[in-house]
């Protein structure tokens, strides 16, 4: 979508909620929130009904008469432009119906005065991302880690999978709640009749607690009170509200409100009596209202909405995190604000309470323990590593193994490499590989890789958000000895890997960039080799034809070795090729023969040889795993080069990789080299991430340098377009 949308600005009174834009609003919701109760205009108008006294905006985003957008904001903004979403605290998720890519340059114009920044508060990213809108500076804060229970199979399936220490836990509960005497049992309160019965009921027993004595209570005459009871019977006319009691004879333990709409429950408030708290009566209250709804809403997903410790992370099936997202006109004021709230410590009130990062992380239930070999690390992160292997054998354990012990160990690299694995309940959510070295800003914290390897990645598991991996990236920066710049690089720049870390590196305070790293052709495996060879070039089929007849008249031959008692004579073959070739020594040449003993031990190596009267002539490494054929090394004797016994050895090794490996991929890994074209038909780019310390002196200086860098890449004129298609 683009800017030009027609922004409206309506202002809202509390008696009028939302109005005439009601239906829209409906509309909205179930377009791009798939109805979301907590985002329905039943809820919303009670919102604005009890809440909104301070007054309230609604901006609409129309495109050709059809409404793509609402948002509700307050009136007036906070200063310096700064306006924010419309959020009471009975909001556990902002009424911002927003689609992805959507561009706010309208917004910010439409907005009174000079906007300069838009707050959106309590940004779910299940129900619409916010976090990388176009056009637009964006810094995301987590706000909360809510969680949620997907109700498949059957609860006993799920109660299974709980930890065991739950499982325990509760089992000693119920002991406890029968042998009190009194007869358990659960009430579910949906009539709309009875509704106001139970939400008061509700209402006396936490008022009977602790919020009663801070004065937060649900009481029939607060303006709270008064919204969940609205609320409660404005959906149970509908069918969609729900009171699960827990009694023990004829004392009520513990209530809990709920809506239920298709696909989804959403909890809204729990209480229990605290003079009954050795039986956790809301513990027990949650465990049968899951029994319940696995049966009456089988399929749908238990949505919490609460900032969730430990304990209560025990019950999710997911978790994630809910933000606070910030929008700014301009690319410089990001760092413009966030001096003025460091200096000031309050010149912006937010108009939300501040995020302590640091308790939320340790509440989160995650912790982070470092290793400094591959060697060290325990069984579950190198099956998680081992899962990633099967994408690309760089992100395995065997790789690492061999990069540290043939390249980190040696001088002049200081021992600083490290694994850095984050659990949560006991479970491995990812391992970060690095490595701390003196680079151009002085001390950075860099990816565990360098000019061998051709991609990097953290090995993440498959359920993570980017605020998952906020305790890793707090914990790097807070370990790195106040390191100026973090670099991770090379990346895929349109993988889930990317894109999560670049986020959690700049939810923990760092200045996140993206920059080019090198091209990389590959070629998607569609047919075998004679067909394959028919769609090259005339003059490579012409030069694989008439030169292997000839290299072969010559007493020539090739092979492939995949490992046995040829390795090592293959290992002597490659090197002396590498030595007598073009290229550069090798400056850790213990690097090349251990990935070649290594792949031969995996099943992965392809060694190709040419040899001529016993010289080898061409050499060259493929790996070949995952489906896919990796051209690793490629090299050939000067001396010979007019026999041109290296194109043979390409052909050869790409015919087994077609024919008999019957590989999904072949790809030629780093750099635009000439040749490459001429084998693969198509490329992609592989990037590196940068993050800078804004609180460091050095880390300002890069972040400076790359301010100006960017601003010269937008201004210098353009260079032509390139092909890069060889058949053009």
């Amino acid at each position: 979508m683009n800017s030009g949308l027609d922004w409206q600005l309506h202002p809202l009174t509390p008696a009028q909620g939302l109005g005439p834009h009601r239906a829209a609003w409906d509309a909205l919701n179930g377009w791009l929130m798939g109805g979301h109760g907590m985002l329905d205009g039943a809820f919303v108008d009670a919102l604005l009904r009890h809440f909104g006294e301070r007054g309230v905006q609604l901006a609409v985003a129309t495109n050709d008469g059809e409404t793509v957008a609402m948002v509700l904001l307050h009136t007036h903004s906070r200063g310096l432009g700064v306006w924010s979403s419309f959020l009471p605290s009975q909001a556990q998720i902002g009424p911002s119906l927003i689609p992805a890519g959507l561009d706010l340059s309208g917004l910010f114009a439409a907005l009174p005065g000079y906007a300069s920044e838009l707050d959106l508060l309590c940004n779910d990213p299940r129900f619409g991302d916010l976090r990388e809108l176009p056009g637009k500076p964006v810094k995301a804060l987590p706000h909360a880690l809510t969680m949620n229970v997907a109700l498949r199979d059957s609860f006993d399936d799920y109660w299974a999978q709980r930890p065991r220490k739950l499982i325990q836990n509760m089992r000693r509960y119920l002991r406890r709640l029968q042998a009190e005497g009194g007869t358990e049992r659960l009430a579910v309160v949906h009539a709309p009749e009875d509704m106001d019965a139970a939400v008061a009921r509700y209402a006396d027993l936490e008022s009977r607690g602790w919020k009663g004595r801070e004065g937060t209570a649900v009481s029939s005459d607060s303006p709270q009170g008064r919204f969940y009871a609205d609320v409660m019977r404005d959906f149970a006319a509908r069918g969609e509200a729900f009171v699960y009691e827990l009694w023990l004879d004829d004392e009520l333990l513990a209530s809990r409100m709920l809506l239920l709409r298709p696909g989804m429950a959403v909890m809204l408030k729990t209480a229990f009596d605290e003079r009954f708290e050795r039986f956790a009566p809301g513990r027990v209250l949650l465990l049968r209202t899951l029994e319940d709804l696995f049966q009456r809403a089988h399929g749908a997903v238990v949505e919490f909405y609460t900032n969730a410790d430990a304990d209560l992370l025990a019950w999710s099936t997911s978790q994630r995190w809910i933000h606070h997202v910030s929008i700014y006109r301009h690319s410089g004021l990001p760092a413009v604000f966030s001096l003025l709230r460091r200096s000031a410590r309050g010149l912006l009130r937010r108009g939300h309470a501040p995020v302590d990062t640091e308790i939320m992380v340790n509440r989160s239930g995650a912790t982070v323990d470092t290793y400094v070999h591959a060697r060290e690390l325990p069984p579950d992160a190198v099956a998680l590593m081992s899962r990633a292997e099967q994408q690309r054998v760089e992100f395995g354990v065997d790789w690492y193994t061999n990069l540290i012990d043939t390249v980190y160990a040696q001088p002049p690299h200081p021992s600083e490499v490290r694994f850095h694995v984050l659990r949560r309940q006991g479970r491995v959510l990812a391992v970060l590989p690095t490595v701390a070295q003196t680079g151009a800003l002085g001390r950075e914290i860099s990816a565990l890789s360098n000019f061998y390897t051709a991609i990097y990645a953290p090995a993440l598991e498959d359920d993570l958000e980017a605020g998952d991996l906020l305790p890793l990236t707090r914990a790097l920066r807070k370990s790195s000895g106040r390191a100026a710049a973090y670099r991770f690089s090379p990346m895929d720049p349109a993988s889930r890997e990317f894109s999560l870390l670049k986020r959690a590196l700049a939810q923990a305070g760092l200045s996140t960039h993206a920059y080019f790293a090198f091209g990389n052709w590959y070629e998607p495996v569609r047919q075998d080799w004679a067909d394959y060879l028919k769609d090259r070039s005339s003059k490579m089929r012409n030069t694989i034809k008439r030169m292997g007849k000839k290299f072969a008249q010559e007493g020539g031959s090739l092979e492939i070795i995949q490992g046995g008692e040829r390795l090592e004579i293959g290992i002597q073959a490659f090197q002396s090729v590498y030595a007598n070739s073009w290229k550069n020594s090798e400056p850790y040449p213990e690097f090349v023969p251990g990935l070649i003993r290594l792949c031969a031990r995996r099943g992965w190596l392809r060694l190709g040889l040419a040899w001529l009267d016993g010289v080898p002539t061409a050499a060259q490494i493929w790996i070949v795993a995952g489906g896919r054929a990796n051209i690793v090394k490629v090299a050939y004797d000067e001396r010979f080069k007019a026999l041109t016994s290296g194109t043979l050895v390409t052909a050869l090794l790409m015919e087994q990789a077609l024919d008999t490996d019957r590989v999904k991929e072949v790809d030629y890994l780093i750099g635009d080299d000439p040749y490459k074209a001429t084998w693969m038909s198509e490329r992609r780019e592989r990037f590196g991430l940068v993050a800078y310390d804004p609180l460091t002196l050095r880390g300002l200086l890069g972040l400076a340098r790359q301010a100006v860098g960017e601003a010269w890449r937008r201004l210098r004129p353009k260079p032509a377009a390139r092909n890069d298609n060889p058949a053009a």
